[in-house]
């Protein structure tokens, strides 16, 4: 773990502001762990909002719905913010807005049709890794404890806070729901101590319970990097290592984000799919940080056509995600995905330093959450010799950066390790 900068101040107190009548959106069929979705639309069609435009193509997917009412403009290969280009569908939006209406009955809902529903409603894992939430939900161990996941240890970004203040009834109702799914012994809300007011919010809902599940409580951390991910959280809150191939179920542990626990309240009992969500906009070039509701699919051109983001200064650095493990972007013709939390608009704080030779100090080793050896990857991919990554583990790596960050020759650790891993064998 590390302690890091933070630059969140700023947007943990702004109120978050919607943008949801975009007038084109771009919708890639790969937003999830897994194989892309199947598109079921062609050129031309009309579709309403939140009807299946792809269909899920095998267990570990989920479809994809359309975000706003319009006519389908084309089935095309589109930039993708994590894979640069990739198969999406174009809709040109309607002004028209739906509305909707709380369910009746949702109490009297057995396990299948929840699941049924969240699976049915496109929803994955919101904190980054857009893992297939309906998979996670069917544990083939029995779960000790369900720890929601509030910490957002990334730099600048504060959607999550957001979330937390201003929606906690419903982030609690999803929790609630993922309760009567996995049956855990206990609860733990987790959350880093430079979020006072989400702390407050959280402790005053549990102390008046008001949370339906009785074994609950939270776990206020101090503030560190990577402590958001999951097997950092599950070793901050339970003390059990999660080591190597081993997976949060082995410790009996199960980490939900708390954007998915809301998206699990709106699709059981609003009946509304995963076609929005709250995103983080910062960074010193633009001319005012915000924390925006948007449609999935919108792009970061038509926010600043539209004027709800500004620029103080030419980026020189465009960022999707936070400054430890996010994507650099060429141009703005980009869209949000489901997985999207924020995006950076880095000015002069994008300083770049160039690469020079190893010192040998040890600090990427002594900085690396997984207990890993970040420089003999640079080296054996500098030499070709990517037969050899695995002996030093390399698929155990998050790639969250903290090696980078870490070492005073400013050797890019994470680029090399990122070209390694495409070198590895496939996954039997």
């Amino acid at each position: 773990m590390i302690k890091l900068a933070e630059y969140k101040k700023p947007q943990h107190d702004l109120a978050s502001e919607r943008f949801l009548n975009p007038k084109k959106l771009f919708l890639a069929l790969s937003q999830h762990t897994g194989k892309p979705a199947l598109a079921c639309v062609n050129r031309g069609d009309s579709v309403e909002e939140a009807a299946v435009i792809a269909k899920e193509s095998g267990y570990i997917s989920v479809p994809l719905h359309a975000p706003k009412k319009g006519t389908i403009l084309s089935r095309d290969v589109f930039n993708h913010p994590n894979l640069q280009r990739a198969e999406g569908i174009a809709l040109q939006c309607s002004d028209e807005e739906k509305e909707y209406t709380l369910r009746r009955g949702v109490d009297s809902l057995g396990g299948e049709e929840l699941l049924a529903i969240i699976k049915d409603s496109g929803i994955v894992g919101m904190g980054g890794a857009a893992f297939p939430t309906h998979v996670k939900l069917k544990p083939l161990k029995k779960i000790d404890a369900l720890i929601i996941n509030g910490c957002e240890c990334e730099p600048y970004l504060a959607a999550d806070n957001r979330l937390m203040i201003e929606n906690l009834k419903e982030v609690f109702i999803g929790a609630e729901i993922i309760c009567r799914l996995i049956a855990p012994q206990r609860v733990i809300f987790a959350v880093e101590d430079n979020k006072p007011e989400a702390i407050k919010k959280i402790n005053l809902f549990i102390n008046t319970k008001r949370f339906k599940f009785s074994r609950i409580s939270s776990h206020v951390l101090n503030a560190a990097y990577p402590q958001g991910g999951e097997k950092q959280l599950i070793y901050a809150v339970t003390g059990r290592k999660v080591s190597g191939s081993m997976l949060p179920l082995d410790a009996g542990c199960l980490v939900h984000n708390v954007a998915t626990c809301f998206a699990v309240y709106e699709a059981v009992y609003r009946g509304k799919p995963l076609i929005e969500r709250m995103v983080s906009f910062c960074g010193d070039a633009l001319a005012a940080p915000k924390n925006i509701w948007v449609k999935i699919g919108t792009t970061l051109s038509e926010l600043f056509d539209a004027g709800v983001l500004e620029l103080a200064d030419k980026p020189r650095k465009i960022i999707c995600g936070g400054p430890m493990m996010g994507i650099s972007l060429d141009n703005l013709d980009y869209p949000i995905l489901k997985g999207s939390g924020g995006f950076l608009f880095l000015g002069a704080a994008a300083e770049e330093f160039p690469e020079n030779p190893c010192i040998r100090c040890a600090r990427c080793v002594d900085a690396c959450p997984m207990g890993l050896m970040p420089l003999e990857y640079a080296k054996r991919v500098k030499k070709e010799e990517y037969g050899l990554l695995e002996q030093f583990n390399i698929s155990d790596c998050i790639e969250c950066g903290c090696c980078n960050y870490s070492c005073p020759a400013s050797i890019p650790l994470v680029h090399y390790i990122k070209i390694g891993k495409q070198y590895l064998p496939p996954e039997k």
